[in-house]
């Protein structure tokens, strides 16, 4: 089992994760290529893609660079009805803004009941297949490549790609792996200038002025077992806020609801 070193820098990587800063983000796509078990593409079926889990590459730089935590995080999950999907809101504050030694990273499973909370730590995240998504303040990872040891892979639609348009995961289209270290471990930043991780889900935002800015992106997740489902983050501040954001690019100078994710999100054919 890996064991957590106590360091002074550790706390310092959520503090500039929950900075401000006035370089725009980069969107992307992910540096995944596609390949290993999340690899390939094309929509259909629901064969499993994996049922017995990888080791994850460059783990020990993931404890230390994303600030892993060996508790589970008491913050909650909720779900509600949202078509022929869920609207689901994400408690990933992890402590609060700014926080010097956060709690873990808010693991969840998508299940027909909605997206269920999973309790485990960041420790545990690296060696367990039982998580597909996990949030934690800016940072959205998926459970395959340096994130964790299952296959569930991630691709980004055509900016312009509406979500409530999205009736099935598009022909070959290419899925690729949570995967944001070089081969030499070294962490692929996000572009936005804090440091963050490029991970396959990071385009849901951007930062053109002093605030979290939505895109409305849409993806395509592929789960471990097969199954296809659309995703899009609807606001990462309480709605109010985030729509004050997203239209004057400003916030208020407190009560933002900063880290309470709203993600709609429904299983395609």
């Amino acid at each position: 089992m890996r064991s957590f070193t106590t360091l002074p820098l550790l706390g310092l990587f959520l503090v500039a994760l929950s900075a401000c800063s006035s370089e725009p983000n980069n969107p992307g796509t992910g540096t995944g290529g596609g390949g290993g078990a999340g690899g390939g593409g094309g929509a259909g079926g629901s064969a499993a893609i994996c049922t017995m889990p990888s080791v994850v590459p460059c783990s020990d730089q993931a404890i230390l660079g994303l600030n892993f935590q060996n508790t589970t995080t008491p913050a909650l999950i909720q779900n509600a009805p949202d078509g022929t999907g869920f609207l689901s809101t994400i408690d990933a504050t992890a402590g609060g803004f700014g926080a010097p030694m956060p709690t873990s990273f808010t693991y969840g499973k998508f299940t027909d009941q909605g997206l269920v909370k999973v309790d485990i730590s960041d420790e545990q995240s690296l060696d367990s297949m039982d998580w597909d998504i996990a949030f934690r303040r800016f940072v959205v990872r998926v459970n395959s490549g340096n994130s964790g040891p299952s296959c569930v892979s991630a691709a980004p639609l055509a900016p312009a790609t509406k979500y409530d348009d999205v009736m099935a995961a598009p022909e070959n289209i290419p899925f690729s792996n949570d995967e944001y270290f070089s081969a030499g471990c070294e962490i692929i930043p996000d572009g936005n200038g804090l440091g963050t991780p490029n991970t396959i889900l990071n385009g849901y935002w951007d930062y053109p002025t002093s605030c979290v800015k939505m895109t409305d992106r849409a993806f395509v997740i592929r789960l471990a077992d097969g199954r296809f489902l659309k995703y899009t983050v609807d606001s990462y501040y309480s709605p109010a806020v985030q729509d004050q954001c997203d239209t004057m690019g400003t916030i208020p100078m407190s009560n933002t609801g900063s880290g309470n994710f709203r993600v709609r999100w429904a299983f395609l054919p």
